[in-house]
């Protein structure tokens, strides 16, 4: 690995050490580390992982709440107390690290970030928690049974087609199981809902936000998706530019947080 290389990514701030790396929030208040509108411990996780991934093999890790155990079994990474890889959080600020030993600590000055905001935002989220759903109803062995295609591109080959998400098919052709697929792709579409206008899920976020923006992506291997904007974006969608994908909190039903691959605009 190369050493502390200091990064942006997936919207965070990352430093790569030799014995692993320290990925933080690049919010901050009063020059303390805090989350965006739609990250926490988890999706930090997810995102240091993914950067590791680019320069070593890792598929068992150690780690304890607040990291949901779910989110990283359906992204590919599996708890094990006995694994060299480590995650740790710092729970007086938005960072973790991963590493396989002691990592230097890394300061890095983040973006100053508005505390009403942040306020009205952590409050929304935990009232968002206990509220009833007027929508779509997503029960929770729906939303885990789904979780590998929806946060990992899991998918179906067919021939030389691809299929996503996985499903069911009747007749002699049977798709069978194929590699996650790349986190990238081209916006065809893509509109706004205003803060009146959005979902129940989102009714009480969307307001703080000046609404809910979404994207519809052609991926680069073939099939299309329609995906929420990651809530800190501050761009406006192009038709035909480039985005990727990273895992961020959706929306939060019946005490869990629903976690999703949002789009990141390049």
């Amino acid at each position: 690995m190369s050493s502390n290389q200091c990064i942006d990514w997936q919207g965070n701030l990352a430093c790569i050490q030799q014995s692993g790396l320290v990925i933080k929030s690049r919010h901050s208040i009063r020059g303390k580390h805090v989350f965006g509108p739609d990250s926490d411990y988890t999706t930090l996780a997810i995102s240091g992982l993914e950067l590791l991934s680019e320069e070593t093999e890792i598929s068992n890790i150690k780690f304890e709440e607040p990291i949901d155990l779910f989110v990283m079994q359906a992204c590919g990474y599996s708890h094990d107390e006995e694994a060299v890889w480590e995650i740790v959080c710092d729970l007086d600020s938005a960072s973790i690290s991963i590493s396989k030993s002691e990592i230097v600590s890394w300061e890095v000055s983040g973006n100053e970030m508005d505390e009403e905001l942040f306020t009205q935002m952590n409050d929304a989220w935990e009232e968002e928690m206990t509220a009833v759903s007027q929508g779509a109803f997503v029960s929770e062995q729906s939303y885990r049974s789904g979780g590998p295609s929806r946060m990992n591109f899991n998918s179906q080959s067919l021939g030389e087609i691809r299929i996503w998400p996985p499903r069911e098919m009747i007749g002699d052709q049977r798709p069978s199981d194929a590699a996650p697929m790349k986190k990238s792709g081209k916006i065809e579409s893509w509109t706004k809902l205003s803060a009146g206008g959005a979902p129940s899920e989102f009714s009480l976020r969307a307001p703080i936000l000046g609404g809910i923006s979404t994207v519809f992506v052609r991926l680069d291997e073939g099939p299309c998706g329609v995906f929420l904007i990651a809530d800190d974006e501050d761009g406006k969608p192009v038709i035909g530019n480039s985005v990727t994908f990273a895992v961020r909190r959706i929306y939060a039903q019946d005490g869990l947080i629903r976690y999703g691959l949002k789009a990141l605009l390049s």
